[in-house]
């Protein structure tokens, strides 16, 4: 795409455009690109698909009249309406700014001089650059004077980084899509890898049963773990913490809203070491003494030589922007393969409203989060009462997930844990005795079948066991 000399907006338009900031710095931009990819838009149907379809806001354009002329052709495309200089214009006089961006005249200048679309998705490429620029700009100019605030939470300073931060990625992260010619190779690359890992694709659950049927926690994934109180979801999610960071050495960050570090810590010995059961820890019933902690604290290494790679967050009322920008920090420094919240409901949403529509809001940027990160978060979230007051063996369904159908939409995989036991049912189904056992009952599989894993577990220590390994460490 080739032009000359751009058309100049009007000189009040012009003069809000350039108007450099306190620093005397003028912010980066290019007119003159702004003009030819709005040039070639009007003039071919091919040049406005390419440019909607890349620049999905009118804020990539710096000059307020190029702006209005985008916002116009785009209003005409998604209409259906053929988009051309002369029906450009009309849309800019019904939205009553032809005036202030200069005219019809302006208008037709910028489709003087353009003789093809050649460049045009490499010239909407630099003006996104040039937009990340001001929004980088525009976000730490904001950020400096709000941190001679005294008023403000330094956290709630670094969540509003991490959402500029956000938002910019999503408007840079557009790319064309893939034939299936290309995708080719990839898919059977990625299938030879599923057959020598024996179909762990993912993070391991610690438990082959499981992993048998999820394939391991999938990166991207949302996964809700929700269950009943006494059940065990705490237990559990350590457990998978405890798999990916200790075993397979992935960096994994747990966000604890009802636990505090320490507690969680005691949690973790004790299901280190054989023998001792969180409640013995808690209460210092050690028959030993010190010489026993000493006993305790060797057995219980693996937590300290290992445990660099396992994150563990203990602030009460997390919001959503807190959680994302402590996931952003630790995954800059070491990727995070997994990341736990425990749990859903005592999480703070950024969306205002009633409990539903946060709720809602709050699964919608866990699952955005997890493909920020492209790794798995599992969020613990409790059932409602209804469980409880329904005969015959209380299993949980869909419709109790808490205060928000939005878990059940968002959610990847969907995991009920249920103990017979707990009930006073002696057996499952298939006459498995319930006793020192849990089920993980799969709801809902977005990318595989859903079944029921019964695996052994101790409450007593907070570890889970295949069935046909219960002989080691039970």
């Amino acid at each position: 795409m080739s032009q000359n000399q751009p058309p100049r907006p009007p000189a009040a338009t012009r003069r809000a455009a350039v108007s450099a900031p306190a620093g005397g710095h003028l912010p980066p931009q290019a007119l003159d690109l702004e003009a030819a990819v709005l040039g070639a838009a009007l003039l071919e149907a091919d040049a406005q698909r390419t440019l909607l379809a890349t620049l999905s806001t009118e804020e990539v354009f710096y000059c307020p009249a190029h702006q209005q002329v985008y916002l116009a052709l785009r209003d005409l495309v998604q209409a259906g309406d053929h988009a051309d200089l002369l029906t450009v214009v009309a849309q800019l006089r019904h939205r009553g700014t032809l005036l202030r961006v200069g005219g019809p005249a302006f208008v037709a200048g910028l489709t003087q001089r353009i003789n093809s679309a050649a460049h045009l998705e490499t010239h909407c490429r630099l003006l996104q650059e040039q937009h990340a620029r001001r929004v980088v700009i525009r976000a730490g100019t904001e950020l400096a004077a709000h941190g001679y605030d005294d008023t403000r939470d330094p956290l709630e300073l670094l969540a509003d980084a991490q959402a500029h931060l956000t938002a910019l990625h999503r408007t840079l992260e557009t790319k064309p899509g893939q034939t299936a010619a290309a995708a080719f190779t990839p898919t059977f690359e990625r299938l030879a890898q599923a057959v020598q890992q024996q179909g762990l694709t993912g993070i391991p659950t610690g438990l082959a049963a499981l992993d048998g049927l999820t394939g391991g926690w999938q990166p991207g994934d949302l996964v809700i773990l929700a269950a009943r109180p006494a059940m065990g979801k705490t237990a559990a999610l350590l457990h998978f913490a405890r798999t990916a960071a200790l075993d397979h050495g992935h960096h994994t960050a747990v966000f604890s809203l009802e636990m505090p570090t320490l507690q969680l810590m005691q949690r973790l010995v004790a299901s280190e070491v054989p023998g001792y059961s969180n409640s013995d820890l808690r209460r210092g019933n050690l028959p030993g003494g010190l010489e026993q902690v000493a006993y305790v604290q060797q057995q219980a290494q693996r937590l300290r030589t290992h445990g660099h790679r396992l994150h563990l967050d203990d602030t009460p009322g997390l919001s959503l922007q807190q959680l994302r920008a402590k996931c952003a920090r630790l995954h800059a420094q070491h990727p995070l393969g997994l990341v736990l919240v425990d749990y859903l409901q005592l999480m703070r949403g950024d969306q205002k409203g009633n409990r539903e529509q946060e709720v809602g809001s709050l699964s919608r940027g866990l699952k955005e989060l997890a493909k920020e990160l492209n790794a798995p978060v599992i969020a613990l979230s409790q059932l409602s009462r209804d469980v409880e007051k329904r005969g015959g063996e209380k299993r949980p369904l869909l419709s109790d997930l808490r205060e928000s159908g939005s878990l059940e939409q968002d959610a990847d995989c969907i995991v009920f844990m249920w103990r017979g036991e707990y009930y006073k049912i002696a057996e499952y189904e298939d006459g498995t005795p319930t006793a020192d056992t849990v089920l993980f009952d799969i709801a809902k599989h977005r990318n595989g079948a859903t079944d029921e894993v019964i695996a052994a577990c101790s409450m007593r220590r907070g570890t889970f066991q295949d069935l046909a390994t219960t002989s080691a460490g039970f």
